[in-house]
């Protein structure tokens, strides 16, 4: 009787489609977390600590100035997006595709000004004007990434094309850490590394052309690259743009959270030791993003529950929520054992003041999960203001107290700050959540 209950159980899992989903995206992502690990081994240990460290300044300084182009805006246009092609509805399809275009070129030119003070902010907080000039390269890159490569992924999962989606976010990484490698390798240092994501996304870019001229030969439904600049004049952007910010806000403020630790830890602490911090936080994160496509999906499941049965949403948010935490533990767990063989093999004695961050970082990895649907069901149940209103609170406290426990002890201020800010986040959050969709 049991093993007949467990096979009906595997088979039912077998061919329920998020399962099955949710199994590729976690091939890519394993794929994906593999290339990443493995190149940027390489990179470090060219690079050796010192310039490592001015690397990882000059992508955090990236990602805190690109925050506008992260991908709150895309997510935001997935769930409209999903709503237009239920409904077939070809000519509101092209409307958001227009307007998603046009708000990120919007937001590309206010990037693109921020640029010019990089070097000037660079050289105030860390001495080194140059993080500056190679953090502009970064988000050069990232503006030129954003235009079709996230817009072609979400039209991807929409078609149910979740391999190819898969494929073309693996290759991605694949593609710039690559040419990444082999600049740093010529001997560009640092300069050839960032120089490795720029170039990279001009291939990505081009790949996102060819894969949208194949899914507008499938699905009619979906407009050519010209007619969606040809609707920049006629689109008007308040029409889906109060949505869209507020869900961008929230989505940015993860990415918000991942950026500031670096950063704040560069201003008190030297070069050197700010790659052995950005290397932990790395690896734990690495681990764990082995839970990242749970949550991409959730952005679909998530309002599909809402609607269908609105009373179980409750029971499985939690259920979600708990066995993500149950994964990030273990994960969290695999990730600090295999830590001082992995750091010493791969990366070398020079990295090794590295691992025992990693082990302070272990209360963060283990609660980690407990975030995972959160940004789905803030969206689900239409509460992104409360999100951002708490998250916007935590860090006002957050930021202040990081700065003084960096200056204070140093790197395990940092771990102490990055621990705070995530469990005290993710634990309100839960809390709010799960009262709210009770009652």
């Amino acid at each position: 009787m049991v093993s007949g209950s467990i096979k009906d159980k595997i088979s039912y899992f077998r061919q329920h489609s998020f399962v099955k989903n949710v199994a590729t995206l976690q091939a890519g992502s394993f794929m994906g977390n593999l290339i990443q690990a493995g190149i940027g081994v390489m990179i470090a240990r060219i690079l050796q600590p010192e310039l490592f460290g001015v690397y990882s300044l000059a992508f955090g300084l990236a990602s805190l100035v690109s925050i506008l182009l992260g991908s709150g805006i895309q997510d935001a246009v997935s769930a409209l997006l999903g709503a237009a092609y239920a409904r077939k509805d070809k000519e509101e399809v092209t409307e958001i595709l227009s307007f998603t275009v046009k708000i990120t070129v919007i937001l590309a030119l206010i990037t693109l000004a921020a640029i010019v003070f990089l070097p000037n902010i660079a050289g105030r907080f860390y001495n080194n004007q140059s993080i500056g000039y190679y953090a502009g390269i970064i988000v050069a890159a990232s503006i030129l990434s954003t235009f079709l490569f996230s817009l072609t992924a979400i039209v991807l999962q929409l078609t149910g094309k979740i391999i190819k989606m898969s494929v073309l976010i693996v290759s991605d990484q694949a593609v710039r850490l690559s040419i990444s490698l082999l600049l740093v390798f010529m001997g560009l240092g640092v300069l050839g590394a960032v120089l490795g994501h720029f170039f990279g996304a001009i291939v990505i870019f081009m790949i996102s052309v060819i894969l949208w001229s194949q899914i507008r030969r499938g699905y009619e439904i979906f407009p050519s690259l010209r007619k969606i600049i040809r609707n920049f004049r006629r689109i008007n952007i308040k029409k889906y743009l109060g949505f869209s910010l507020w869900v961008a806000a929230d989505r940015n403020m993860g990415s918000l959270y991942m950026a500031l630790p670096v950063i704040l830890t560069g201003i008190y602490v030297p070069v050197k030791e700010v790659s052995y911090f950005k290397l932990a936080f790395g690896y734990i994160n690495l681990a764990l993003s082995m839970l990242g496509p749970v949550s991409t999906l959730l952005n679909v499941e998530f309002p599909k529950m809402l609607i269908e049965d609105g009373k179980k949403l409750a029971k499985n948010f939690i259920r979600v929520s708990l066995v993500s935490m149950l994964l990030s533990c273990l994960l969290t767990v695999a990730a600090i054992i295999t830590a001082p063989v992995v750091f010493r093999i791969l990366y070398g004695a020079s990295f090794v003041p590295s691992v025992r961050y990693i082990s302070g970082l272990l209360i963060y990895g283990a609660l980690f999960g407990i975030g995972i649907g959160l940004g789905p069901m803030w969206r689900a149940i239409n509460k992104v203001k409360v999100s951002i209103t708490i998250n916007l609170i935590i860090l006002g406290l957050g930021i202040p107290l990081g700065l003084w426990l960096t200056r204070s002890y140093g790197l395990w201020g940092a771990v102490i700050m990055v621990t705070l800010w995530f469990t005290v986040s993710h634990s309100i959050s839960f809390a709010y959540l799960v009262r709210k969709l009770r009652t």
